[in-house]
């Protein structure tokens, strides 16, 4: 029998469109596959502009960048890991690689992101210190042989391993209540109401953002090379454990990671803090929200990152975008091998963390009544996208 909880987050609003699930991933149309090259090198282009003008200011520093080397799990596409990728292919010296590890779809942005950065590194003169592996990460087989392969072609027998992989099931674990999470869509003001999980789903998101992101770091040092710093993605939901207990108040208040998109954050924030202290760095960095296509398929996330928006425009905070964002992570990185002291757990969500409890409220408060202060569009742009 599932339990009931006294959390406002497992009823539904009154009224309120209920859709279950979360959000599908839906295949491009061919109009919209023709213009992917074109967008892809836009992205590129308009990421490393961003980046040029901060670097030009002195805002950050990447010297250390120079003849090292390189492994990143998840750069292509218009997320944070190809905003670092874009940053890392301009800053490598004479001597530095870089080995970019994907899984798109040949038909999709990041695939063809990806294409541009080979073709970016092309005009950069990389040569064979440029590789980009469309297989996603291996840790044993044919894969793995070819990744190390690779590597060792570049000359790279000590890495930057950066892993910000996104590839996880959003709905609820077994045994637990309903959880119901406040969206928006062309159609107005809804909630999502979370699907259960089975244990292939559930498996899939522990295994491939968790277990695998950090086993994959030992197991290119078992195989003779050396991770000098590794880096990983979070997000400070994973952190709210009182959010996964039906018998709290507060269950479900963080949406999908209040039930499954914790679980590989799990694993992630047990390897930073076994590290830590020992010779093998490992960073979980802590972002804030990111306009990304992963956004998209978290429930609530369209919902999320427009009403933040609207909020920090309200306080004067401004926005870190994200070819800003993989600045920040490039630069804190070599600080702390450079130094040899880092917080294992770098927070760069401290503009946005303290609208957090204002925004629990707002959105448990959105209607479709254009008279209420709490009208939906008085905290949502119109166009949701």
């Amino acid at each position: 029998m599932i339990p009931s909880s006294p959390s406002p987050f497992a009823r539904p609003k009154p009224g309120l469109r209920i859709v279950e699930g979360a959000p599908r991933l839906t295949r491009p149309g061919r109009d919209e596959i023709a213009t992917f090259p074109a967008e892809s090198a836009k992205l590129v282009e308009k990421t490393w502009a961003a980046q040029s003008e901060d670097l030009e200011k002195g805002r950050y520093d990447l010297t250390w960048m120079e003849n090292r080397h390189f492994l990143l799990a998840g750069a292509t596409g218009q997320g944070l890991g190809g905003a670092i990728a874009t940053a890392v292919i301009h800053n490598l010296g004479s001597e530095g690689s870089v080995t970019i590890i994907a899984r798109d779809l040949k038909k999709s942005l990041g695939y063809e992101t990806g294409l541009r950065m080979r073709s970016l590194a092309a005009e950069e003169g990389l040569e064979n210190r440029f590789h980009w592996v469309n297989s996603g990460l291996a840790i044993e087989g044919d894969g793995l042989d070819d990744t190390l392969r690779l590597l060792r072609e570049a000359n790279a027998d000590r890495v930057i391993y950066v892993n910000t992989v996104a590839a996880a099931h959003s709905g609820l674990l077994p045994g637990c209540p309903p959880i119901y999470i406040t969206d928006v869509d062309e159609e107005g003001l809804f909630q999502w109401e979370l699907a259960p999980l089975d244990n292939r789903m559930i498996d899939t998101t522990r295994y491939v953002m968790g277990e695998l992101a950090v086993h994959f770091g030992h197991i290119l040092a078992q195989k003779g090379i050396t991770v000098e710093a590794t880096a990983f993605a979070d997000w400070r939901g994973s952190l709210h454990r009182e959010s996964r207990h039906p018998e709290s108040l507060e269950y479900g208040r963080c949406g999908a990671y209040s039930a499954s998109l914790a679980l590989p954050k799990d694993f992630l924030q047990e390897e930073a803090a076994q590290c830590f202290g020992t010779p093998r760095m490992v960073l979980d960095f802590f972002y804030p929200i990111m306009r990304t296509r992963a956004l998209g398929f978290i429930p609530g996330g369209k919902a999320m990152s427009h009403v933040y928006d609207t909020m920090m425009k309200r306080e004067g905070i401004r926005r870190i975008e994200l070819p800003e964002l993989a600045l920040m992570t490039l630069d804190y990185m070599g600080r702390a091998l450079t130094t040899g002291r880092y917080n294992p757990f770098p927070r760069f969500d401290f503009h946005e963390a303290p609208l957090e409890l204002w925004f629990y409220e707002i959105v448990r408060r959105l209607c479709e009544d254009p008279a209420d202060p709490f009208y939906f569009r008085n905290w949502i742009e119109a166009d949701p996208a």
